[in-house]
């Protein structure tokens, strides 16, 4: 996700911002909280930052698990430190927890530059089309080095393709138009518009998720001619093109899309966020990838995209089952 280039300024930052790690699973149970607190934090951590849910502190009370819980008027419990920890003690553990932190995040921060060049290394050796094109505002390489990054890898040869998150690649299987939308003169689909070079990009930015989160310019590159029609398919992927830990989209509904000769068009698409841990696009250039997603019961509502996404990335690091590489997970 994001946040990790603003650095610890002290034990404390250093605590809340393990705490922000964990706090999406945190739950009062004192079994749930030890198992939150081994799936969201990284090993060296487990068991030294317990989960935390705030609120006003009145009832203490050991919570069966070795920690003190205090429970405040609306129900909600936290934990506070270890029973019969003193506060030499308690300071000493965050302590070690901030200096466990700071080591973990600059290992963080020194894999992406090599993630980031090896993923985009493959993806323009394995794309016909040509793979990372600043020129034509395409690529596929950080979208899947930003993806593996979120589920934990911290070496090259951990990372998964684009067909363990559910993607399939353009040279793998072409977007097909519609049978009737394939009929109509000059239809033609959004990656085979821009990858022959009839339709440029002339901008492309990110601008939160949902209603009218992409905005597009677009330019048709016929000196003369008929109108063409673009049709931008449901399941498209943009992607965020440096590490601004930004959420990348996907497009939620087909767009079809007039142009004339030299015309350009500015749009502004309905999309889907594909990063729930991250911060919401605010303007910064994306390009178009070669991946797109066609699972129809994943592209029906933001929360299953959230859902799916999430279970792909906790299973990063796991074993991939034979041929999950290949194509569309299930």
């Amino acid at each position: 996700g994001g946040g990790e280039d603003g650095g610890v300024a002290d034990v404390m930052s250093a605590i809340e911002a393990m705490q922000s790690l964990n706090s999406a699973t945190a739950t009062a149970t004192a079994t749930a909280t030890a198992t939150a607190t081994a799936s969201a934090l990284p090993a060296a951590l487990t068991d030294i930052v317990p989960s935390v849910q705030r609120g006003e502190e009145e009832v203490e009370e050991d919570d069966g698990g070795g920690y003190k819980m205090k429970k405040g008027k609306k129900g909600r419990k936290r934990v506070v430190r270890k029973l019969g920890e003193s506060d030499e003690e308690y300071k000493a553990r965050l302590e070690e927890a901030a200096r466990k932190y700071k080591e973990y995040l600059a290992k963080r921060k020194a894999i992406r530059s090599v993630m980031k060049e090896e993923c985009e290394r493959q993806y323009s050796i394995y794309s016909a089309g040509g793979g990372e094109d600043p020129s034509s505002k395409r690529g596929s390489g950080m979208l899947i080095a930003h993806l593996n990054y979120v589920g934990g890898v911290s070496q090259v040869d951990e990372i998964k393709r684009h067909g363990h998150f559910g993607f399939k690649h353009r040279d793998e299987a072409p977007l097909k138009l519609s049978k009737n939308k394939a009929k109509q003169p000059g239809t033609i689909e959004f990656h085979e518009a821009v990858t022959s070079g009839k339709v440029s990009i002339v901008q492309a930015t990110g601008h939160s998720f949902g209603e009218k989160s992409l905005h597009l310019e677009l330019r048709l590159e016929a000196e003369v001619g008929p109108r063409v029609t673009v049709v931008l398919c449901k399941g498209t992927i943009f992607q965020h093109i440096g590490w601004v830990h930004k959420q990348n989209l996907m497009v939620i509904g087909n767009n079809s899309i007039e142009l004339y000769p030299k015309e350009r068009v500015k749009l502004k698409v309905d999309a889907y966020c594909m990063n729930l841990s991250c911060g919401c696009a605010h303007g910064e250039t994306m390009y178009l990838t070669d991946l797109y997603m066609t699972n129809k019961k994943v592209l029906a509502h933001q929360s299953r995209v959230w859902d799916y996404l999430d279970q792909k990335y906790e299973e990063v690091l796991k074993p991939s089952p034979e041929g999950a590489e290949d194509g569309e997970a299930a």
